[in-house]
């Protein structure tokens, strides 16, 4: 799981580390000024889309 400003970083990494397959579930960037209502919908997406990429990737 990474933010939309690092998830090119993510990818790079993932792929030195041995994994360029690995699925990564991105949130909204910058996320530090995000209301709590907000924080709360963007965990429910994101555990959403977690379950989504590890359904589909086993």
């Amino acid at each position: 799981m990474c933010s939309t400003a690092f998830a090119s970083l993510g990818r790079t990494q993932a792929q030195a580390l041995g994994y360029p397959e690995l699925p990564l579930a991105i949130i909204p960037h910058p996320f530090g000024i995000r209301t709590r209502d907000e924080v709360r919908a963007i965990a429910v997406k994101c555990v959403d889309d977690i379950a989504k990429l590890i359904l589909e990737n086993a």
